[in-house]
């Protein structure tokens, strides 16, 4: 048995457990979008470019990354030999960004934690999925809040959907782990699962928000280094309710936990 898992499994007990604490109840809400010149909203330019994913723009103004970071895409960061110092005062313990365990070259980084993930995103212009009013962190009880949360607003469709592709569970369309015989487990590259979108044509650019890796939000229940932060979108390791948007309202990590199943999206204005 090799680390990659030997981790996994481990983290599935915690996955499992997390999960069992329930599911946060998603309802519709109308998205507060923060106002955008009329050349920026969906489908015209205006998103970063340049490091990482590509982006989109989304019907609440902010843009997000159309997948989750790949390691050959975290890995030309750190050829970069990006410093340590000027991170927030909650990741000052944060020595290094070096991931903790390997993944192929375009699939997610994993096994960064929430220091790596923003210092990552701020190098590429962008920063973590916070809240749509100001897309800074936002109130850790309102992950499921499509009105509130980036993150969440991206992944249901505004909230329209339980997961990214719609409101019942199909284990043939994104990385899960609902596959009996083990097939679904491990990682697969970024985006080239064509059905993992939303059908909704406003947000159907952003794929894997269900699945593959989960990701580091901008939610976090206090500043310090071992303050809890919402970890979203489920991963390879998670089946039925843990791969929807809302996911279980105890499934989070202290910040500078490195998981073999969390890696980084990005968000931007």
């Amino acid at each position: 048995m090799n680390n990659l898992t030997k981790i996994g499994l481990s983290a599935v007990a915690v996955v499992v457990a997390a999960v069992a604490v329930g599911v946060g109840t998603m309802e519709r809400s109308t998205p507060t979008a923060r106002a955008v010149p009329p050349e920026l909203l969906p489908g015209a330019d205006g998103c970063p470019e340049g490091a990482g994913p590509e982006m989109v723009r989304l019907p609440e103004g902010f843009c997000i990354d159309t997948t989750e970071v790949t390691r050959g895409q975290y890995d030309a960061w750190l050829a970069t030999s990006p410093a340590t110092t000027g991170q927030p005062s909650s990741c000052a313990e944060n020595t290094d960004f070096e991931p903790e365990c390997d993944s192929g070259e375009n699939e997610p980084v994993v096994c960064v934690d929430w220091c790596d993930a923003t210092a990552y995103c701020a190098a590429a212009g962008k920063r973590l999925c916070g809240g749509i009013s100001d897309g800074a962190g936002y109130d850790f009880n309102a992950y499921a809040d499509a009105a509130v949360s980036e993150w969440h607003a991206a992944c249901t469709s505004g909230g329209a959907n339980t997961y990214t592709y719609g409101n019942e569970l199909d284990t043939q369309i994104c990385r899960g782990a609902d596959a009996e015989d083990y097939t679904t487990w491990g990682f697969v590259d970024v985006g080239t699962l064509p059905g993992c979108h939303s059908p909704d044509s406003a947000y159907s650019a952003v794929y894997d928000l269900t699945g593959n890796a989960a990701e580091w939000d901008n939610a976090c229940d206090g500043d310090d280094p071992n303050s809890s932060c919402r970890i979203r979108g489920g991963s390879f390791e998670f089946n039925g309710v843990g791969l929807r948007c809302a996911m279980a309202e105890n499934l989070r990590w202290p910040r500078m936990r490195k998981v073999v199943s969390v890696g980084i999206r990005c968000c931007a204005d």
